[in-house]
């Protein structure tokens, strides 16, 4: 049975974390996640598998390839400073960028961007 997460799992979830995953990834605080919800047991009520959907902060940028490097490189620095306050003030941890060209990539790791761990992966719906 799947249903909203109650207080009452929240001892079984993190036991499930600290066992299995603890290692992998931090515990996020599913009362902050748009929705999080729990497979239980329907017998024994026991948490089978627990997780929600959290919000992210993205930054979506188009740069103009004709203008001068240096200028783009002021641009961008403005623009990863507007995104990085504006993210904090909504409220998120994290500012994240899906980048395809192996330039501004190594560009965006000089100003502070790093891998995510694990793999990214998306799902249309």
């Amino acid at each position: 049975m799947i249903r909203a997460i109650t207080k009452r799992d929240l001892t079984q979830i993190s036991e499930i974390h600290s066992k299995f995953h603890e290692s992998e990834f931090p515990l996020s605080d599913l009362n902050r996640f748009i929705c999080s919800f729990a497979v239980v047991d329907d017998e024994t009520d026991k948490v089978i598998t627990a997780g929600g959907i959290r919000a992210i902060s993205e930054m979506i940028i188009v740069t103009d390839k004709d203008v001068d490097i240096h200028q783009r490189r002021l641009a961008l620095l403005q623009m990863l400073t507007a995104g990085v306050q504006t993210t904090r003030m909504a409220g998120y941890e994290q500012l994240h960028a899906f980048i395809q060209d192996d330039k501004w990539l190594r560009h965006l790791i000089k100003y502070g961007f790093r891998p995510t761990v694990g793999k990214s992966l998306v799902i249309n719906t």
